[in-house]
């Protein structure tokens, strides 16, 4: 895949397969910024870099906070080539909360995983390059299989609904040149996402699911959005990538 100097934003490129998309671009000669709201993360991915990563601090499910990311980043290229919404977190709503309180959970986790892939599309959609334009969004398995914690259906609901945004936008963007896909990981190594578990315990549990007998890595992750970013990938439209060494087929 010879695509060398796009530019290419990638949320959620401080720290896990966010970082790992990030580096893969910039080794293979594009700039990329990366956006996020840990600053302290986004500096040292930038400082490793060797010039090649810029970042810009900001909490990407606020309207204000994207605009202001838009302003910036467009002041220096008219256009953009590739978009990968990696930014989410995971987070559930606990059993027993009051309605106002399970509604506030609920909303904070579509925040951190769907509104900010909302509205990072939505900004940038008519910035991106026709054609050639690309748009690929970091899902999870739990799209399809749920959620294995409790109370995390509004983790897969928000994971689910990024889907049905990208086949609606199918249609709309397939015309222009511009196509946009899902990556769908399963188990990465991330306590997180199983309920504070120690990084051992988490790996035990993951790996007996895992018919391939290990965890996924950040760096499993990368190259398939690396390739759906790709000219080789021109005619891969509305396809949703599984990434998690047949994990779909243990649950």
């Amino acid at each position: 895949m010879s695509n060398t100097g796009r530019t290419v934003l990638v949320t959620g490129g401080g720290s896990g397969m966010g970082k790992a998309i990030a580096e893969l671009f910039a080794k293979n000669g594009d700039h990329v910024y990366i956006l996020g709201r840990r600053e302290d993360q986004l500096k040292s991915v930038v400082a490793a870099s060797a010039g090649k990563i810029s970042s810009f601090t900001a909490d990407l499910s606020k309207p204000q906070e994207v605009e202001a990311a838009r302003k910036q980043i467009l002041s220096k290229h008219k256009e953009i080539d590739v978009l990968v919404n990696c930014a989410g977190a995971s987070g559930g709503v606990e059993h027993g909360l009051s309605l106002e309180a399970a509604l506030e959970a609920w909303q904070g986790v579509m925040a951190n995983n769907l509104t900010t892939a909302f509205l990072m599309t939505y900004a940038f959609r008519p910035h991106l390059k026709r054609p050639g334009g690309r748009i690929i969004n970091v899902t999870s398995m739990a799209a399809f299989a749920g959620s294995s914690r409790v109370g995390g259906e509004a983790y897969a609901a928000a994971k689910s609904a990024i889907h049905g945004m990208m086949r609606t936008l199918v249609r709309q963007l397939a015309p222009e040149g511009v196509t946009i896909n899902c990556v769908s990981p399963g188990y990465i190594d991330n306590t997180d996402f199983f309920g504070g578990k120690t990084l051992h315990e988490a790996r035990i549990v993951a790996e007996s699911q895992i018919p391939a007998g290990r965890t996924g890595q950040p760096e499993d992750i990368a190259p398939g959005v690396f390739y759906l970013a790709s000219d080789e990938a021109s005619f891969v439209n509305g396809e949703i990538l599984n990434i998690n060494g047949g994990q779909q087929f243990s649950r």
